[in-house]
């Protein structure tokens, strides 16, 4: 839970993701942004904003401990709602080995980030592609190498980031989880901060305490911890879901319990009838 990221992890939570019924629409905060869901994340985009106030990121890795924490859901739609937020996104796939940008946003996988280092421009031509979301352009994986460590520590992976923020305003990489391979850790000390994906009861606090240590030694500037897939019908989650945000999130999700204020007028009081006098 939340206590238990801080107490044990000592970094703050920046955002709550609950648990939602994905289609194949693509990111929910695109085709669903009225959804308690879409809501959460702008308002992880704002608590990232204050997370780096004295400097602004211009680059942004997205990573988790382990398999199936939810990193690719959470760096898709964070993108698109940085891009709500009328900012020019570069989302970028870095998992070489289990790519997934591509299936979320309902793109080809044809040409991506590792065919850039075998053509003789470092620039991502024709590799970079607009999306139907206003501001949100995509760099799918490409087809995987046998070497992906290797290539994402290169000097060409470093010159492909400098490029990419002078044409976006943010760039947003998904990366393979920390404790599966290195590619997140050495990809860690080059960008400007790192987020990492928690999925409550399904991520080992050991990996996860494991994951933060890796990438503090590398030198990566950690923003803080994202808890996804949650189930907010526990009651250690209650409290961080009160007010405005919980009950919208119950009115969204069951229309039924909408309940009409009925507005009643007050009865005018009825005088006594007089007797007639005699």
């Amino acid at each position: 839970g939340p206590d238990d990221v801080t107490r044990h992890l000592g970094i703050p939570v920046l955002g709550l993701i609950a648990r939602a019924e994905f289609t194949d629409e693509g990111p929910i905060a695109a085709a669903q942004p009225r959804s308690p869901v879409a809501e959460a994340f702008r308002a992880l985009r704002t608590n990232i904003q204050y997370a780096s106030v004295d400097y602004p990121l211009q680059s942004l890795l997205i990573t988790s401990p382990s398999p199936k924490d939810g990193k690719t859901t959470v760096s898709a739609n964070l993108s698109v709602a940085l891009a709500q937020s009328g900012r020019q996104v570069a989302l970028v796939d870095a998992d070489l080995r289990r790519p997934a940008i591509h299936k979320r946003l309902r793109l080809s996988n044809r040409k991506g980030l590792s065919d850039i280092f075998v053509q003789p421009s470092p620039y991502p031509d024709g590799a970079m592609r607009e999306t139907a979301i206003p501001g949100l352009s995509v760099m799918t994986s490409g087809s995987l190498p046998p070497n992906p460590a290797e290539l994402i520590g290169s000097e060409r992976m470093l010159g492909l980031l400098r490029h990419l923020q002078q044409q976006a305003d943010v760039v947003v990489i998904d990366s393979p989880p920390v404790m599966a391979v290195t590619d997140a850790a050495v990809l860690a000390p080059r960008v400007d901060g790192v987020l990492l994906v928690v999925r409550p009861g399904t991520t080992k606090l050991g990996a996860s305490k494991q994951a933060v240590e890796q990438l503090r030694r590398g030198g990566a500037n950690i923003l803080g911890v994202v808890l996804n897939d949650v189930e907010l019908k526990r009651g250690r989650y209650n409290y961080y879901y009160k007010g405005y945000y919980y009950a919208y999130y119950n009115q969204y999700n069951d229309p039924s319990k909408r309940k009409r204020r009925r507005i009643t007028r007050p009865r005018r009081k009825e005088q006594p009838v007089k007797a007639d006098q005699p």
